[in-house]
């Protein structure tokens, strides 16, 4: 049907004449227009401007950011898709050409978050986001590398401001949306944006406005302002304490006048707000602030300034020595820059410290002498308003009553605040608080917990490294632990499944793939992560177009989602082989014959051997001709060692236990009078990948005792016991002493018995 510029769903549309789309539902209205869903392109959506809009400008507007779209590819993690921005990817128009809007990439809302929510502590712990510094470092380090890649292709955010900013809750990757309202470079024209916040705007615009061409040194002042808060919790680098009446009380008014509190030479009129941490951030940092709140507007960092600033600092490296954060070692859950003292520490001692001067301040009100207070407010009657008795009682009589009824109060008075009585009332009262808060932790998983993709990444790390080491009892191990790791595959047909399996490995497993297909099989994965064959088939891809980063991470996925699989285990070592790793390639392609070898399908080993000569011959056919041979080596190395591994002992037995070196001790909120002190056990029932699956306190404890010895136990790394060579569900016990704010934890002298009930 034809669709005028009032589409909507169920009409039809189409992406510069070529391709016809339907519109979908409706998710999103604004005041310049409106965005679809598209059933029939489901990782793209719509928006569509309303009648009033000037079609003319937008779509000359959307020509300039098709033709100069910054490098912003989608993030690859985990065998999700990122996507960073939602930048224009089409033109949308009806049957006669009119033009509509554009089409742009789906963006996954559910799985961000506005960055103004991660600013304030409370705030980011409500809504389950990270509070530590180094999580704060990164989302900069992020934010800068989105903007750096913006400007290079001379776009600008303008109105940039946390609450315009979301970012992907697991990843911490940037999402930016709403990209046609920046100010857009297009051919030989700028089309401004239409909106800034006085609160992010440079000082030199807040007297006169913006004009053409100030768009760079505006993104610049308000990524700096943005990146302050990050790193300073949540404070604006023009907040604080002013030491006269002359400073301006609005954040607009500071920043038009310089009044920057926070500079390594302090302002003379305005002090840093008491819980700054501005002062333990390293002096490089320092420096570029310095130089962004300047009153040299030309002397900002750029946004590749602060993103090769921030990297640094948020990586991690091999040798912890070398990382730019560290954890604090007197709270686990704060970290600090490297070299300095925790800025979180002296926040909280600062905040503690604020707190107690309030209470102090309080009991001078309630000693004022009750008497004085009262007189104010006692009025003294006349003799010819005094009230008359009542015939019963005499006036005498009415005199002893009140003196009776007086004295009566006075005593009572008296006897509960005597001093004994006054601490037996406090003490029992601390004893029913503190009864009221105890329970015995009882804690069991109620479902199979699921192995991240992440550790699954880690073990392959450590499994690596154990094989290049010839620590061979921890390749066993390792080897043991992912197997079980892997998850059910449910009902389906096991023949359906092997037809599934050979028509997608024996059509070229991804090789030549064009890019709808691939964006085809990557919305599959995201609705499906477990299926290791399109996982497979998405890496085979990326290595066949020498992206090997990319190629790695769909084939440690395929890993995830079927250890025992050997098809993914080549794939990484061809991949680490077109890294020019050749040592690398060799382990893995040991891993894999030996998966090949322990874990034989249904189809028989003739199947799983066919398989892998199929595989090893598509991957060789990928490869530069001068490449093959040395493929053909590391294939035939990597079956000998596949030969030794295989005749290694099986490994000794041993009852459970837990790695000492992850029981970190946890801090807990002592202040008050409620003092807590003790000692516990916990008997943790763990399955034989290591999980744990049911924790048990020995004795009742405080609630918010429990709730840190809860989330303490279930991240401690646990080693199943193991019998006749194989590692089986078991228990274990660790001993808990809390006392004086602090929870301690060391493994129980007599281990648990080598096997038991998980359950």
């Amino acid at each position: 049907m034809s669709v005028d510029k009032t589409a909507g769903p169920g009409d039809t549309v189409w992406l510069d004449g070529k391709r016809s789309l339907v519109l979908g539902k409706l998710i999103k209205s604004g005041g310049a227009g409106s965005v679809y869903l598209l059933p029939g392109s489901p990782a793209q959506v719509a928006k569509l401007y309303h009648p009033h809009i000037d079609l003319a400008a937008n779509r000359r507007k959307l020509g300039g950011m098709l033709e100069l779209t910054p490098e912003l590819p989608d993030k690859l993690e985990n065998g999700k898709r990122y996507v960073q921005i939602a930048w224009p990817q089409a033109a949308v128009r009806d049957r006669q050409g009119n033009f509509l809007g554009f089409v742009m990439p789906l963006l996954d809302m559910a799985h961000t978050a506005e960055l103004e929510q991660v600013l304030q502590e409370r705030q980011a712990r409500a809504a389950g986001l990270p509070t530590g510094l180094g999580a704060k470092v990164t989302l900069a380090a992020n934010l800068a590398g989105v903007l750096a890649a913006l400007h290079q292709q001379q776009h600008y955010v303008v109105d940039l401001k946390p609450v315009n900013l979301r970012f992907y809750r697991d990843s911490l990757y940037i999402a930016m949306l709403d990209c046609d309202g920046f100010s857009i470079q297009g051919k030989g024209e700028r089309y401004k944006a239409e909106q800034f916040t006085s609160d992010y705007l440079a000082p030199e615009y807040q007297s006169k406005g913006m004009p053409a061409g100030a768009e760079a040194a505006q993104d610049r002042f308000a990524l700096a302002v943005v990146i302050f808060q990050l790193l300073n919790f949540g404070i604006h680098p023009y907040s604080g304490r002013p030491a006269n009446a002359h400073v301006p009380t609005d954040l607009p008014g500071r920043i038009r006048a310089g009044y920057y509190a926070y500079g390594v030479k302090r302002h003379k009129a305005i002090a840093p707000n008491v819980t700054s941490g501005h002062g333990l951030m390293p002096p490089e940092v320092r420096a570029l602030f310095d130089r962004a709140f300047g009153k040299s507007g030309h002397a900002r960092p750029s946004a590749s300034d602060w993103a090769q600033l921030l990297r640094g600092l948020a990586l991690r490296h091999a040798d912890p020595a070398q990382n730019g954060i560290v954890v604090c070692q007197v709270n686990p859950e704060h970290q600090h820059f490297t070299g300095l003292a925790c800025a979180a520490c002296a926040r909280d001692k600062a905040i503690a410290a604020a707190a107690a001067a309030s209470l102090l301040a309080q009991p001078v009100v309630r000693r004022q002498p009750p008497g004085r207070r009262a007189s104010t407010v006692t009025p003294i009657l006349p003799p010819a308003q005094a009230p008359i008795p009542s015939a019963g009682v005499s006036g005498k009589s009415w005199v002893v009553i009140v003196v009776l009824i007086v004295l009566f109060l006075i005593g009572f008075s008296a006897y509960t605040s005597a001093p004994g009585t006054q601490a037996q009332k406090q003490a029992d009262a601390v004893l029913a608080q503190q009864n009221a808060s105890l329970y015995q932790l009882q804690w069991q998983q109620r479902s199979r917990v699921v192995a991240e993709a992440s550790a699954v990444r880690a073990s392959i790390r450590s499994l690596d490294r154990a094989l290049a080491d010839r620590r061979d009892a921890d390749v066993q191990l390792g080897l043991q632990l992912l197997a079980n790791m892997q998850q059910d595959e449910g009902r389906s047909d096991p023949t359906l499944s092997r037809l599934r399996r050979t028509l997608m490995e024996a059509s070229g497993w991804g090789f030549g793939m064009d890019a709808a297909q691939a964006d085809k099989l990557r919305d599959q994965l995201i609705a499906q992560p477990r299926d290791y064959l399109v996982a497979n088939a998405l890496g085979s891809m990326h290595l066949g177009l020498r992206e090997t980063e990319a190629a790695r991470q769909y084939f440690e996925q395929a890993i995830w989602a079927l250890p025992t699989d050997a098809v993914a285990w080549l794939g990484l070592s061809a991949t680490a082989l077109r890294g020019n790793d050749g040592k690398l390639a060799m382990r893995m392609a040991a891993f894999a014959y030996l998966a090949a070898v322990r874990h034989p399908e249904a189809g028989g080993q003739g199947n799983i051997d066919m398989r892998i000569r199929r595989t090893t011959t598509m991957l060789g056919l990928a490869m530069p001709p001068e490449t093959r041979k040395q493929w053909t080596a590391v294939l035939a190395d990597g079956q000998q060692e596949m030969v030794r591994l295989a005749a290694l002992p099986r490994l000794a037995d041993r009852p459970a236990g837990v790695e000492r070196d992850s029981l970190q001790a946890v801090h807990y909120d002592d202040a008050g009078p409620l003092k807590l002190a003790g000692d516990s056990t916990l008997t943790i029932s763990i399955d034989a990948s290591g999980l744990p699956q049911k924790i048990v306190a020995s004795k009742p404890a405080h609630e918010k005792l429990n709730k840190a010895w809860l989330e303490q136990a279930r991240k401690w790394r646990y080693l199943p016991a193991i019998s006749h060579g194989k590692l089986q569900a078991s228990t274990v016990e660790v001993l808990v002493r809390y006392r004086d704010g602090k929870s301690s934890f060391s493994p129980a002298p007599k281990p648990a018995a080598a096997a038991g009930d998980a359950s």
